[in-house]
């Protein structure tokens, strides 16, 4: 696939393979601006459950026009590969030992690096910074969740069918989603990227995801973050609650908050120039 469309002008694109310690090869790409050097900090970007990078083209080129910016595609998107004879974990800890072989593998020693994110990407962050290993300067983490919980149906329904069974459970949970987590007057663009992202989901990798996080709760490490982090949510925002939002800033030691408008808004080039503001100014040393 060619991802020059989702590169800064002048950035040069990478994109490769990474295998992880229990066989799972995960997919990266690599964008180098031309002013990179090694004095200045790498971005790590972890997308959503399931996210396309398409959902990222105006982020991804307003930061990488600045800052090397290593996207990771995390192991329940299609782009993996998974052993065939071996039961590997999708839980949050191996997403986020994941994240801290890519970082060790991937940014060298001497770099220093800012973490990115957003909903499962940002939530494996935190468990990522809650744990032992190097840390960024700072994270920006886009509707992070603090929790994932499922309406009882699917909780029920996702461990007892094959994974096959997710094209009749498809429509039910675009029917969920469209009406009752997301802003289907306002936001149309989205509802419908979102159903786009369900249409080309791995549903064998879906389900045992779904299963290892259905009961994942964030709130028991909150208090062992240290690094600073901005918490970026959206006013019409229903899939990830702004007061569950609030509640998690208020309880991680070193954090802030910024609104934007809309979950659009906060997949665009202005969700980009606040990442970019936010390092260049320098306002997570006053966090």
């Amino acid at each position: 696939m060619d991802y020059s469309a989702y590169a800064g002008d002048g950035c040069s694109v990478k994109d490769y393979h990474f295998t992880v310690s229990d066989g799972v090869v995960l997919k990266i790409i690599d964008f180098i601006p031309r002013r990179d050097n090694d004095k200045r900090p790498v971005i790590f970007f972890v997308a959503g459950w399931i996210s396309a990078i398409s959902g990222w083209r105006g982020v991804l080129k307003v930061i990488s026009s600045e800052y090397r910016t290593i996207y990771l595609e995390t192991r329940e998107k299609q782009s993996s590969i998974v052993p065939k004879k071996t039961r590997v974990s999708f839980s949050m800890d191996r997403l986020s030992a994941d994240i801290r072989e890519a970082v060790e593998k991937l940014i060298p020693p001497r770099r220093t690096f800012i973490m990115a994110g957003s909903s499962l990407g940002a939530t494996a962050i935190i468990e990522y910074l809650a744990r032992e290993g190097r840390k960024p300067l700072c994270a920006v983490l886009v509707g992070p969740n603090a929790e994932f919980r499922f309406p009882k149906f699917l909780g029920s329904v996702i461990p007892a069918f094959p994974p096959s069974f997710y094209l009749v459970l498809k429509p039910f949970v675009k029917w969920y989603l469209r009406n009752f987590r997301l802003d289907k007057k306002n936001e149309q663009e989205q509802v419908k990227k979102y159903e786009a992202t369900l249409d080309a989901a791995d549903p064998y990798k879906l389900k045992y995801n779904a299963i290892a996080i259905r009961n994942y709760s964030i709130w028991h490490i909150l208090s062992d973050v240290s690094t600073p982090v901005l918490v970026v949510g959206a006013a019409l925002d229903k899939l990830h609650g702004n007061e569950a939002l609030k509640k998690l800033v208020a309880a991680l030691p070193r954090a802030s908050y910024r609104e934007l408008a809309s979950n659009k808004e906060t997949h665009s080039e202005k969700a980009g120039e606040l990442i970019v503001d936010f390092i260049n100014r320098r306002d997570y040393l006053e966090i």
